[in-house]
């Protein structure tokens, strides 16, 4: 070994320097910082994949057929359930409108 270091010498300041946060970096400057990536708590909410009000080009989303297997209410008084990116909203079937966000209402079947 150089440096007079024993094998189990140098072993522990490897695991600890593992263990530290500047671990994290793989490159580390004099000077430089190391970017540790957001936890999920910390991250923003992405915005929604449509907007309520918002009138949905026909054919591109999935309709859901059978509501109360997610826990919803059933479809009634002209609109129906549409499954939009991991959401489901409630749609005017006659005009394809957005009407509200209705993933909150669906149980733990909902994927």
């Amino acid at each position: 070994m150089t440096c007079g270091m024993s094998r189990s010498a140098l072993i522990s300041l490897l695991i600890v320097a593992a263990t530290s946060t500047s671990a994290q970096c793989r490159i580390m400057a004099a000077g430089a910082r190391c970017a540790v990536p957001p936890t999920k708590a910390e991250m923003p909410a992405p915005p929604p994949p449509v907007a309520i009000g918002e009138i949905l080009a026909p054919g591109r989303y999935s309709m859901v057929m059978d509501a109360t297997w997610y826990g919803l209410p059933p479809a009634q008084d002209g609109w129906v359930y549409y499954r939009i990116a991991d959401d489901v909203y409630r749609v005017d079937w006659r005009t394809m409108e957005v009407l509200e966000r209705a993933t909150d209402e669906a149980g733990a079947n909902w994927p």
